[in-house]
């Protein structure tokens, strides 16, 4: 893995939602807003492009990758760190995964 203080960020820097993934959209029947706004803050935009990029394993398919890419403008799947950021964001949600378990959350504990 590339170390996160050695990437070249393409796009630059500039407020990013931090959690910007479709579980934080909220549909109105005209149109579609971001909402959990809790860590947004200023940084490098392909944070945010990550996790959208990320959802493959999430039934997320190429052509929609590739549709939301045209209308985005940027393909960040030509971006060689793109798996750092990936990386990243596993671990992010491992460990919100291990605290909710560790709290007894049943719902994010291992089945048997």
């Amino acid at each position: 893995m590339t170390s996160y203080g050695k990437l070249d960020f393409p796009l630059g820097h500039g407020h990013i939602h931090g959690d910007a993934y479709p579980g934080n959209t909220l549909w109105d029947g005209q149109g579609i807003r971001l909402g959990d706004w809790d860590k947004a803050t200023f940084g490098p935009r392909e944070i945010d492009l990550a996790n959208t990029f990320q959802g493959v394993r999430f039934g997320r398919t190429a052509g929609e990758l590739d549709d939301f890419s045209e209308r985005y403008g940027y393909d960040i799947r030509q971006w060689s760190s793109l798996s750092t950021l990936c990386e990243i964001r596993d671990l992010h949600t491992l460990g919100s995964f291990i605290r909710r378990a560790d709290q007894g959350d049943t719902a994010a504990a291992p089945s048997n």
